[in-house]
């Protein structure tokens, strides 16, 4: 069995918001973890980012259903952060500097798990050597 994909942030979010040409393909690929959850992961990093989010946009009540909901659908798939995870983000941020953190310890913790493959809308992750972004307009 092939190593599961890593599911970012910006999947429910997108499912969850306003018109956007990511919110089909996101809500299409949600659905999709709902039917087969065994193929996904994702990491306790990305349920931060959602509670950073919509707090920090002042509309936590939506946040709170998309991290709640996230939770519950990754329930069992989702990845602790560990200090070895910092510390490898941290020796990866040498060769990319200009990779937000958060993008760096979802790397390392994907190395972790020999994880290759992520769903994200994020192109920095295009860069790093080793990883494979699906967008998700093309695969859903």
């Amino acid at each position: 069995m092939s190593p599961a994909v890593f599911i970012d942030a910006n999947a429910p979010i997108y499912a969850a918001g306003g018109e956007h040409r990511y919110k089909d393909p996101c809500t299409r690929i949600l659905r999709e973890v709902a039917q087969d959850p065994q193929r996904f992961v994702t990491d306790s990093e990305v349920l931060q980012e959602l509670l950073h989010r919509y707090l920090a946009l002042g509309r936590w009540k939506l946040g709170k259903t998309v991290v709640l909901a996230f939770a519950e659908l990754m329930r069992g798939r989702i990845e602790p952060i560990l200090a070895d995870d910092v510390v490898a983000a941290a020796h990866l941020a040498d060769s990319y500097p200009v990779v937000s953190a958060r993008d760096l310890v979802h790397t390392a913790v994907m190395q972790r798990l020999g994880t290759t493959q992520i769903i994200t809308a994020d192109t920095d992750f295009d860069c790093l050597d080793g990883i494979t972004r699906l967008d998700p307009v093309r695969i859903a």
